[in-house]
């Protein structure tokens, strides 16, 4: 609760601000963000904006952000620390997980920034006040951002031509995680109901019905803006008819890929013809997600192979659908994965790799490796799938949120992601009793001693009679 105790801890902060090194037009960086950002705005317009946000008044938030969507050629927004003073948005600079527009007034000054994140907005930097509010994203994240915006600024001051006003390009919808670029910034775009263009060249899906990459005339510099409302985390990572309607979406718009689909119509034609044969050719199709990087379970590799030993009385044959590392769905031979994305798509096809030699002596299965395709693309595949194991992060995105297929998900001793989603009847989550962290493997091998690390990364392991017996019973299957 906010309190006086509080608001001294601020004053003081605000003070050490002061005594910050100025950086670059007179934009000041304190070494910690003071989260008074609502009671320090004097333009009405930006003190409604923040307090909807902290009060996670989503519809409030929306209508607000729509009304900034629906200005036409440039982008004009109250200065939000001093009165009366209008300023235009000059450039964007996105930077990690930020985005940050740089406006001014009409004379070119009383320069601020607005960084957006996981909301619409998550900090303000000015000359006279930095600051986030109550629900932003941590401070070293918002701050080793824009450190690294200006060093990159400084560098490129000889090519600066002065200031004006930039043309509102359209919307990055290009998080680098999944759950992020689905629940932070497609949903609301869909929500937004915009007539602006996606301009980026990262996206893992964007319905096709939006326009992509305008040109534009070089008389003048673009800038662009993520489609945010308020974070999913802020809202508290619930399931709401917002989300709702973006799962639906995606799970429409998926099915609407002709060649995709011509793919997965002959693929599923095959499937019900194995599945038509009699009792004794029955086939289990599952969906079974893997991890190379983070939240990795131990025993992964080594649980198909017992699944098949142990389900060989009710089924004669096993199709395996693979999934792990999701490719983005513009990526063209212009614009070739790389980095951490390559490094992550490798690494799971050596779990990929090694699960298949594990299941050569077992002639009756068939496996499908999903790794390096496309959210569409896992989709249009999931259709024939009869049951699905992911994991409780993004892993259970495609046959859990767009597919709603039957399953389990597991996770480690602390970690998962929409807990309201599972019903405990179709879908169900290991128990936290039956699994064992054993610390961050993140790229490593699974022989390394242990490491510190935080929920997002911290392996587990979880018996592989454990999930066998639970796939048993929610098939029905009686001995």
């Amino acid at each position: 609760m906010y309190n006086h105790t509080t608001r001294v801890i601020e004053n003081k902060m605000e003070e050490n601000f002061e005594r910050e090194t100025v950086i670059k037009n007179k934009i000041h960086i304190p070494r910690k963000l003071p989260s008074s950002l609502v009671r320090k705005t004097r333009s009405p317009f930006w003190k409604k904006l923040i307090k909807s946000i902290e009060k996670k008044e989503a519809e409030t938030t929306l209508e607000i952000v729509k009304t900034i969507d629906k200005q036409k050629k440039f982008l004009f927004l109250p200065h939000p620390f001093l009165e009366a003073i209008d300023t235009f948005a000059a450039k964007s600079i996105r930077q990690g997980m930020c985005n940050f527009i740089f406006f001014y007034d009409s004379s070119g000054q009383n320069q601020w920034i607005l960084c957006q994140c996981t909301s619409f907005v998550d900090a303000i930097f000015s000359s006279t006040y930095s600051g986030k509010h109550k629900s932003s994203v941590n401070d070293e994240l918002l701050l080793a951002a824009i450190k690294r915006v200006f060093k990159a600024e400084d560098k490129a001051d000889a090519k600066q031509c002065g200031i004006e006003k930039a043309i509102f390009s359209g919307y990055l919808l290009d998080q680098t995680r999944p759950y992020h670029h689905f629940y932070d910034q497609l949903k609301w775009l869909i929500h937004l109901q915009t007539k602006k263009p996606i301009v980026s060249d990262k996206s893992f899906f964007a319905p096709k019905y939006y326009k992509r990459n305008p040109s534009f005339s070089k008389n003048y510099p673009t800038f662009s803006m993520f489609p945010l409302v308020i974070g999913s985390n802020q809202l508290g990572i619930k399931l709401d008819k917002y989300s709702d309607q973006m799962e639906k979406i995606v799970y429409k718009d998926s099915l609407k890929d002709l060649y995709g689909g011509i793919i997965n119509y002959r693929w599923n034609q095959a499937i019900r013809t194995l599945k038509q044969l009699p009792a004794k050719n029955k086939t289990l199709t599952l969906w079974f997600g893997i991890s190379g990087q983070k939240r990795i379970w131990v025993e992964q590799e080594d649980f198909l192979p017992a699944l098949v030993q142990q389900l060989k009385p009710w089924f004669d044959s096993f199709v395996f659908f693979i999934d792990g590392y999701t490719q983005y769905e513009c990526t063209t031979n212009d614009h070739p994965i790389k980095g951490m994305k390559q490094t992550g798509i490798s690494q799971d096809l050596e779990i990929v790799n090694s699960i298949r030699q594990k299941l050569l002596p077992f002639s009756n299965t068939h496996i499908v490796n999903l790794v390096g395709q496309t959210y569409r693309k896992k989709i249009q595949q999931c259709q024939s799938v009869d049951f699905f194991i992911a994991n409780a992060g993004a892993g259970q995105l495609t046959p859990h949120r767009f597919c709603k297929k039957p399953g389990i998900l597991h996770s480690n001793e602390k970690h998962c992601v929409f807990s309201m989603g599972i019903n405990n009847t179709t879908v169900k989550l290991v128990n936290k009793s039956l699994v064992n962290d054993v610390g961050n493997l993140f790229t490593k091998g699974k022989n390394i001693e242990a490491k510190p690390a935080g929920l997002g990364f911290i392996s587990y392991s979880i018996d592989v009679q454990v999930i066998i017996n639970m796939t048993a019973d929610m098939l029905k299957l009686k001995k």
